[in-house]
């Protein structure tokens, strides 16, 4: 039996770790090389970090299921997207025929949560359908703050997941989180991606 194919998605803010998450995966899980389009920083936000992704992460793993999952082990095909504002047309690019995705946010820098407040409002609308968790690094108080930092990011406090995107476990974990939601749709019936799509 072939080994099922989904498209995840990760996004989030500069600096968020999306790059980290990617390479923790492909290097943990077994994936083959990461592709990167990283370019070095010009502007005020060099002081935060040295490179930048400007078009695209890619790497493709295969995610083993965890203790009690339904399904079988599920070969992801990622996407990382850029952070920035200024390539933010690339959100939508790369969004085409995802299963799910994740947005990364580093909950202790207040401009990484509002930026991305607007990357999960611009997906929300991009793929209204496609199962969504928000990945949050640097979360000093979980239970105490979930509610606000769902409210900051206009989200669900059910969506929201403590992930550093440097620890194999975490990142497999909110992994296998996501791939539960597209199982659960796709035994409902409900298409994640438009009919007769190529993920």
């Amino acid at each position: 039996m072939s080994t099922p194919v989904r498209k995840v998605v990760v996004t989030g803010p500069f600096g968020a770790g999306k790059t980290t998450f990617a390479a923790t995966v492909t290097q943990g899980l077994g994936g083959g090389t990461l592709t990167t389009t990283e370019t070095g920083v010009s502007d005020e936000t060099a002081a935060l970090k040295a490179s930048t992704t400007v078009a695209l992460d890619h790497t493709s793993f295969l995610v083993p299921p965890g203790p009690g999952s339904v399904w079988a082990a599920t070969r992801v095909n990622l996407f990382g997207t850029p952070g920035q504002d200024r390539f933010a047309f690339m959100w939508e690019m790369l969004a085409q025929n995802m299963h799910g995705y994740l947005v990364l946010v580093d909950a202790s820098r207040s401009v990484s949560i509002a930026q991305a407040a607007g990357i999960v409002a611009a997906f929300a609308r991009i793929a209204p359908r496609s199962p969504r968790l928000v990945a949050v690094s640097r979360w000093a108080d979980p239970a105490g703050t979930r509610d606000q930092l769902a409210y900051l990011l206009g989200t669900s406090p059910s969506a929201l997941v403590p992930c550093d995107p440097r620890d194999l476990d975490q990142a497999t974990t909110v992994l296998r989180l996501l791939l539960d939601g597209v199982h659960t749709l796709e035994n409902l019936g409900v298409p994640v991606v438009p009919a007769g799509a190529d993920a």
